[in-house]
C-alpha cells in the first residue's frame, strides 16, 4: 500500500486545482518559508478525517478554504483527494487503488467520498483503522508533533502505540459493549423502580380492598342509625322554635313604650346642649380679649428688655474702643522702626552673595581639568586590563583545545576497538541468520488456510444469525400486536360487564321494583331479547318506551307493583308492566326470523315484535300490513308515520347485550392466541440467542487464528529485517571505522598546534602585567587631585546656599511687616466708625424705654375690666352645664332599659336563627351527603330501635371508624387484579434484563483480554525497538518505555525515559531540541519496525538536528525507504540530496501556491551528459 497522488483544489494557498504524483523513496518538498510547504502535510492529515481546526493550524474549519489574494477572489469550499495502491489489501476494501476524498464548505461541513461515492467520516476511520493511517495515526509527523510525543500528554502518545497494535476496533467494540451494558443497567434500575412502585401499589390496593368491605357495611349501619338521630333532633328543634316565636312577640309590645319615653329625654338633652354651646361662646370670646390684652404686655416687656440690653452693650463697647485704638496705634511705630533696620542688612548681604558667587565660578574651571585628566587614566587601565584578560582567554582555550583532542584521540581509539569488536558480532549474526532459510514458510500457508476456513464458518454464522434476528423480530412483532389485542377486549369486556352489572340505561323506578326483590318481578323485557348486533338499535328504536318495561308473573304482581309506586315511590318517572297471563297473540310478521325471544319473556318479545317485518328499503308504504323495520333503525307504520332516527332516547342494551357476548369469545380466541405468540417468541429468543453465541464462537476462532498468523507473518518478516539491518549495519561498521581513523590523526595534530600557540601567549602576558600596574598608579594620583577639587567644591556651594537662604529670609520678613502696617492702618479706621454707631443706638434704647412706661400702665387697666366679664360668664356656664348632666342621666338610663329589652330580643331571635339553620343543616347535610331529599330518607330508612343518647353515641362510634378508615377505593378488587398481572409481566422483564447485562460483562471481559494480549505484545516490540533505534542514534546512552500502571494497559499512561551517552538520567523535558527530536524519532521508527507505515510525512522534524544527526536521520529514511515511502519537507541541503524526487513550492502569484517537481536521478544523468 503506497501512496499515488494527492489533488488539491482551493484547500488553503492551492487555489487551482494541483495534482502531486508521489514515488517510490524519498519525495523532498522544498521551499522559502510561507511558500504553502507545510499545507501538503495538512491536506493529508485532513483529508484523512482530522477534525480539530488547531491540527491544521487554524481556529474554524472553513478557514481552511482558500481566502483569496490581492489578485483573486475567496472560493467557496476546498477539496483534497488522496488515492492510495492497495494491491497488497492492507485497506479493507475490495479495490486495487482506493480513492479517499472530502470537501468543505463555508459554513463548516465536510463531505466524504471514497472511490466517489459518498460516505460518512466514520465509513472513512474504518477502513484507515490499524493499516498506520488515519488523521491521528503516525502517517504524518510535524515537528510540533515531537513535543507532543514528549509531553506530559499520554493520551496523543497511547494513540500512537495502539494504532501500532490494531486494538482500535476492540476497544470501539468495548465502548459499543459498554454503551449498551450502560442502557441495560439504566433499564434495569428504572425497571427495579416500576416494580417497587407497583408491589406497593399492591400491597396497597390489598389493604383498600379491605378497607371498601368495611366502609361498606358501616355506611349501610349509619344510613339508618342517623336518620333515626335526626328525626329526634327535628322534633327537638321545631318545639323550641314555637317558644321562640311566643316570647318574641311579647317582647315587641312591651318595647314600644319604652322608645316613646327615651324620644322626649333625648329632645331635652338637645336643648340644654345648644344653651351650653352659647354660654361656652361668650366665655369664649372674653377670654379671647383678656389673651390679646396680655400679649401686648408680653410684648411690650420683650422689647424694654431687649432695649435695656442692646444699651449696656453699647456703653460697654465705647468704653473698649479707646483701649484698641491705643494698642494699633503702638503696633504700628514699632513696624515701621522694624522695617528700617531691615532695608540696611540687605544692603550689606547682596555684597557677600556676589562675592562667594565669583568665588564658585572660578573653581569650577579647576574641577573641569581634573575630571579631564581623570577619565584619560581611567581609559589607558581599561584598555591595559582589558588586552590582559584577552590574552589570558585565550591561553585558556588553547588548553582547553589541546586537551578536548587529546581527549577525543583517546576516545576514538576506544570507538576503534568497539567498532571492530562490534563488526566481527555483525558478521557472526548475519551468518547465523542466513544459514535459518526458510522456517517459516510452511507455518504461514497453513495458518493461511486455518483463517480462511475461520471466516467461512464467521459468514455462515453471521447469515445465521440475521435470519434468526428477523424471525425474532417478527416474533416479538407478533407477541406484542396479540398482546395488545387481547387487553384490548379484555378492557372492553370490563366496562361493557360494569355497565350492564350496574344496570345502565334503566329508568330509577324500573331499578328501584326490580330492587324490591318481589318474586313476582321477571326481569326486563331487554333480557329477554337475542338480536344481532346490527339490530340492535332498530329494535330497541321500534319497542320505543316498551323497551324499558318489566315482564311480571300475573295480574296480583301488577296490582303489588302499582301500589308500591303510588304510596312508597317517590322519585317520580313511571313503569310499564306486562303481566305473562295477558300476552297478546303473536303475530306472522319476518322480523322474528332475525330477533328471537328466550327464557320466561319470550312471548312478551315474540308479541311486540312478531307485527313488525324487517326489510331492506321503503319499498311501497301504501301496500304496508304491518309496520316495517328498516335495518339503520327506520320505522314505517301502516298508518303512514315514519319515525327515522331516535326520537327519545335509547340506552343500548341490546347491541351492549350482543357485543358483549361476541366480545368475549372474542377475548377467549385473543388470549389463545397471545399464549401461542408468547410461545413461539421464547423458541425465536433460544434460536437467537444460539445464533449469537454460534457467530462469537466463530469470530473467536477467526481472532484467534488472525493473531497466530499475524505472529507468524511478523516473526518471518522479523527475521528478513533483521537480517537486512545486520548487513547494512555491517557496511556501516566499516564507514565508521574508517572515518574514527582519520578524526583519530586530526585529533592529536590539533593538540600539537594549541601547544606551540599557548606558549607565545605565555610571553605576552608578562609585558601586559606591567603596563597594567604602571597605569593603575597614574590613576591612583589623579584620583587624589579630583577628590580635593570636589571638597573645595562643596564647600563654596555651601556658602553660596546659606547666604541665598539669609536673602530669602530677609526679603519674607519685609513682607510680613508690610502686610502687618497695613492691617494696624485699617484697624483704626474701623474702630472710629464703630463708635459713632454704639452713640446712635444708645440714644434710640434711651426713647424706646420711656414710649414703654406708659403703654405698659394703659394695658394694666384694659385686663382688669376683661378679667371681670370673664368671670361672669363662666358662673353661666356652669349651671348649664349641671342641668344638662341631669337630663343626660335620665337619657341614659332610659336608653339602658331600651337597650336590654332590644337585646334580650336580638338573643331570642339569633336562638331562633340558630335553631332553624340547624334544622337545615340537617337536611343539607343528610341530603348532600346520601343523594335524595330528606323526606325520602325518613320514609325509606327502617327505624333503629334506642334511645336518642344511645343512638348518638352508636352514630359517632360509626362515624369515628368510618373517619379512621379513611378515603376509600371502592374499585381497589379490579385494580388489585390488574396490577398483580403486570407485575407479573415486570417481574419476567427483569429476569431477561438481567440475563443480557451478564452476557454483556462477559463478551466486555473477553474483549478486554484480546486488546490487552496485542497491546502487551505489540509493546513489548516496540520497547526493544526502540531501545535499539535509540542506541545507534546517539552511538550509545539509554532508553526505555513503560506502563505507569500494568495492571491497566489498555488505558495506562505511557512513561518515556531517555539518557543520552555520557549524561546522567534525566527527565525527557530536560532534553535540547535535537535531542528530543532524535528520541522522537527513535520512538516512531521503533513503531515502524513492529507495523510499518505504508508512507510517512515529515513536515521539518530534521530542524532541530546538527550535521552529525541529519547524516544519522537519513541513513535511518535510507534503511526504511525500500519498505516506507517517506515525503519529507525540510530546507536542509543534506536531507534534500538524499531524496529521490524533489517537488518545489513556489508562490509565483503572491498568496497563491504552485509545484514544481524534479526526479534527482535524471536531474542528475542530464547534467553528466551535458558536462
Amino acid at each position: 500500500m503506497k501512496l499515488r497522488s494527492l489533488r488539491i483544489h482551493g484547500f488553503k494557498s492551492f487555489a487551482d486545482a494541483t495534482v502531486i504524483d508521489f514515488h517510490e523513496g524519498i519525495t523532498a518538498v522544498v521551499g522559502p518559508n510561507g511558500c504553502g510547504k507545510s499545507n501538503i502535510s495538512d491536506a493529508i492529515r485532513w483529508v484523512l478525517g482530522e477534525q480539530r481546526p488547531s491540527a491544521i493550524r487554524g481556529g474554524k474549519m472553513e478557514e481552511a478554504i482558500f481566502q483569496g489574494s490581492l489578485n483573486r477572489r475567496p472560493v467557496n469550499r476546498g477539496a483534497v483527494t488522496m488515492v492510495v495502491s492497495n494491491e497488497d489489501g492492507g485497506l479493507p476494501v475490495a479495490f486495487e487503488e482506493v480513492e479517499i476524498g472530502r470537501t468543505v464548505y463555508r459554513d463548516g461541513g465536510s463531505d466524504y467520498s471514497l472511490n466517489r461515492s459518498s460516505c460518512r467520516l466514520r465509513d472513512v476511520l474504518d477502513v484507515c483503522r490499524g493499516t498506520g493511517l488515519g488523521a491521528n495515526a503516525y502517517s504524518v509527523i510535524e515537528n510540533r508533533m515531537i513535543d507532543a510525543i514528549l509531553s506530559d500528554r499520554a493520551e496523543e502518545r497511547r494513540q500512537l502505540f495502539e494504532e501500532a497494535s490494531g486494538i482500535g476496533k476492540y476497544k470501539d467494540r468495548r465502548k459499543a459493549a459498554m454503551r449498551r451494558l450502560e442502557h441495560a443497567e439504566r433499564d434495569l434500575t428504572r425497571l427495579e423502580d416500576v416494580i417497587g412502585e407497583v408491589e406497593t401499589k399492591v400491597r396497597s390496593l390489598a389493604r383498600q380492598k379491605g378497607k371498601a368491605e368495611r366502609y361498606k357495611t358501616l355506611r349501610e349501619r349509619r344510613l339508618g342509625v342517623e336518620v333515626s338521630v335526626v328525626s329526634h333532633d327535628l322534633g327537638r328543634f321545631r318545639d323550641r322554635l314555637s317558644e321562640l316565636d311566643k316570647s318574641l312577640d311579647g317582647d315587641r309590645k312591651t318595647g314600644q313604650g319604652m322608645v316613646a319615653e327615651l324620644r322626649t329625654a333625648e329632645v331635652s338633652v338637645e336643648t340644654l346642649r345648644l344653651e351650653e354651646v352659647d354660654a361656652e361662646r361668650s366665655r369664649t370670646e372674653a377670654a379671647g380679649v383678656l389673651g390679646e390684652i396680655g400679649e401686648q404686655l408680653v410684648e411690650w416687656e420683650r422689647d424694654l428688655a431687649v432695649a435695656e440690653e442692646r444699651k449696656g452693650y453699647a456703653e460697654r463697647r465705647l468704653g473698649q474702643i479707646g483701649g484698641d485704638r491705643d494698642a494699633s496705634e503702638t503696633r504700628l511705630r514699632a513696624v515701621v522702626a522694624e522695617l528700617t533696620a531691615l532695608d540696611e542688612r540687605h544692603g550689606g548681604w547682596k555684597a557677600e552673595w556676589v562675592r562667594i558667587e565669583a568665588d564658585v565660578a572660578q573653581h569650577a574651571e579647576t574641577v573641569a581639568s581634573v575630571r579631564v585628566r581623570l577619565e584619560e587614566a581611567r581609559a589607558h587601565l581599561d584598555q591595559t586590563e582589558l588586552h590582559e584578560r584577552d590574552v589570558v582567554r585565550k591561553e585558556a582555550q588553547l588548553e582547553g583545545d589541546a586537551d578536548a583532542a587529546r581527549g577525543q584521540a583517546a576516545e576514538l581509539e576506544r570507538r576503534l576497538q568497539r567498532i571492530d569488536t562490534e563488526l566481527t558480532e555483525a558478521s557472526d549474526a548475519l551468518s547465523d541468520l542466513e544459514s535459518q532459510g526458510d522456517l517459516f514458510t510452511g507455518r504461514i500457508d497453513g495458518l493461511q488456510g486455518g483463517v480462511e476456513n475461520a471466516e467461512t464458518e464467521l459468514d455462515l454464522a453471521k447469515a445465521a444469525l440475521d435470519e434468526a434476528k428477523s424471525s425474532l423480530e417478527m416474533a416479538r412483532r407478533v407477541e406484542r400486536q396479540a398482546v395488545h389485542a387481547a387487553q384490548g377486549i379484555d378492557a372492553e369486556v370490563a366496562a361493557l360487564e360494569a355497565l350492564e352489572l350496574g344496570q345502565e340505561g334503566i329508568d330509577s323506578a324500573t331499578e328501584a321494583a326490580l330492587a324490591l326483590g318481589d318474586a313476582g318481578v321477571v326481569g326486563s323485557l331487554l333480557n329477554f331479547i337475542e338480536v344481532p348486533a346490527e339490530l340492535g338499535s332498530a329494535v330497541e328504536a321500534y319497542l320505543g318506551t316498551l323497551a324499558k318495561a318489566l315482564v311480571v308473573k300475573d295480574s296480583q304482581s301488577v296490582d303489588r307493583l302499582i301500589r308500591w309506586f303510588s304510596e312508597d315511590w317517590q322519585g317520580g318517572g313511571g313503569l310499564v308492566l306486562l303481566p305473562l297471563d295477558r300476552v297478546p297473540d303473536k303475530a306472522a310478521g319476518t322480523l322474528l326470523e332475525s330477533v328471537r325471544g328466550v327464557g320466561e319473556g319470550a312471548p312478551w318479545v315474540e308479541a311486540l315484535l312478531g307485527e313488525v317485518d324487517l326489510v331492506e328499503d321503503e319499498g311501497n308504504p301504501d301496500r304496508a300490513e304491518r309496520p316495517r323495520l328498516l335495518r339503520d333503525g327506520t320505522i314505517i307504520d301502516p298508518r303512514g308515520l315514519i319515525q327515522v332516527g331516535t326520537p327519545s332516547a335509547i340506552s343500548g342494551r341490546l347491541e351492549r347485550k350482543d357485543r358483549l357476548v361476541t366480545l368475549r369469545a372474542t377475548a377467549s380466541k385473543a388470549g389463545a392466541e397471545a399464549s401461542a405468540s408468547w410461545h413461539a417468541l421464547e423458541k425465536e429468543e433460544t434460536r437467537h440467542a444460539e445464533a449469537e453465541a454460534a457467530l462469537e464462537r466463530a469470530r473467536a476462532v477467526l481472532l484467534d487464528a488472525q493473531d497466530e498468523l499475524r505472529r507468524a507473518s511478523a516473526e518471518g518478516e522479523a527475521q528478513v529485517d533483521q537480517r537486512v539491518r545486520i548487513d547494512t549495519h555491517r557496511d556501516e561498521l566499516e564507514r565508521q571505522l574508517e572515518g574514527t581513523r582519520a578524526a583519530r590523526a586530526r585529533a592529536a595534530e590539533r593538540a600539537k598546534t594549541a601547544k606551540e600557540d599557548r606558549d607565545k601567549l605565555l610571553a605576552q602576558e608578562s609585558v601586559t602585567r606591567e603596563a597594567r600596574e604602571a597605569s593603575r598608579s597614574d590613576l591612583t594620583v589623579v584620583r587624589d587631585e579630583w577628590e580635593d577639587a570636589r571638597g573645595e567644591e562643596a564647600r563654596l556651594a555651601i556658602q553660596l546656599a546659606r547666604a541665598e537662604e539669609e536673602g530669602k529670609q530677609v526679603a519674607q520678613r519685609v513682607e510680613d511687616l508690610t502686610r502687618d502696617r497695613g492691617a494696624q492702618e485699617q484697624r483704626l479706621a474701623d474702630l472710629d466708625a464703630e463708635e459713632k454707631i454704639l452713640a446712635g443706638d444708645v440714644a434710640t434704647a434711651v426713647e424706646l424705654q420711656e414710649k414703654g412706661e406708659k403703654e405698659t400702665e394703659r394695658l394694666f387697666e384694659e385686663r382688669d375690666g376683661a378679667g371681670a366679664v370673664l368671670d361672669q360668664k363662666s358662673t353661666l356656664l356652669t349651671r348649664v352645664t349641671e342641668n344638662l348632666a341631669e337630663a343626660e342621666r335620665t337619657a341614659r338610663s332610659l336608653r339602658s332599659a331600651e337597650r336590654e329589652a332590644v337585646d334580650r330580643r336580638h338573643k331570642l331571635e339569633l336562638e331562633r336563627q340558630e335553631v332553624s339553620g340547624s334544622i337545615g343543616l340537617i337536611q343539607e347535610r343528610l341530603e348532600g351527603e346520601w343523594g335524595r331529599p330528606i323526606d325520602r330518607l325518613l320514609a325509606e330508612a327502617e327505624p333503629v330501635e334506642g334511645s336518642p343518647e344511645d343512638l348518638q353515641a352508636e352514630l359517632e362510634d360509626i362515624v369515628k371508624q368510618l373517619e379512621r378508615i379513611g378515603l376509600v377505593n371502592m374499585l381497589a378488587v379490579e385494580e388489585h387484579e390488574e396490577e398483580s398481572v403486570r407485575l407479573d409481566f415486570l417481574t419476567e422483564q427483569r429476569d431477561d434484563l438481567l440475563a443480557a447485562r451478564d452476557d454483556l460483562k462477559a463478551a466486555i471481559r473477553k474483549i478486554n483480554q484480546t486488546a490487552i494480549d496485542l497491546f502487551e505484545g505489540t509493546f513489548e516490540e516496540i520497547r526493544t525497538n526502540f531501545r535499539a533505534t535509540f542506541t545507534r542514534l546517539f552511538e550509545g546512552g539509554e532508553a526505555d518505555i513503560w506502563l505507569t500502571d500494568p495492571g491497566d494497559p489498555l488505558e495506562s499512561p505511557i512513561e518515556i525515559h531517555a539518557s543520552p551517552k555520557g549524561k546522567k538520567t534525566q527527565r525527557i523535558d530536560l532534553l535540547s531540541g535535537g535531542e528530543r527530536a532524535l528520541t522522537a524519532l527513535s520512538l516512531l521508527f521503533g513503531i515502524y519496525l513492529v507495523k510499518p507505515s505504508p508512507f510517512c510525512v515529515l513536515d521539518e522534524v530534521d530542524a532541530p538536528l546538527d550535521e552529525n544527526n541529519i547524516g544519522r536521520f537519513i541513513r535511518l529514511l535510507q534503511e526504511f525507504k525500500e519498505q516506507t515511502q517517506f515525503v519529507l519537507i525540510t530546507h536542509n541541503p543534506r536531507s534534500i540530496e538524499a531524496a529521490d524526487w524533489i517537488y518545489g513550492v513556489t508562490m509565483e502569484e503572491p498568496g497563491v501556491s504552485t509545484i514544481v517537481g524534479v526526479q534527482l536521478h535524471e536531474a542528475l544523468q542530464v547534467g553528466g551528459s551535458a558536462a
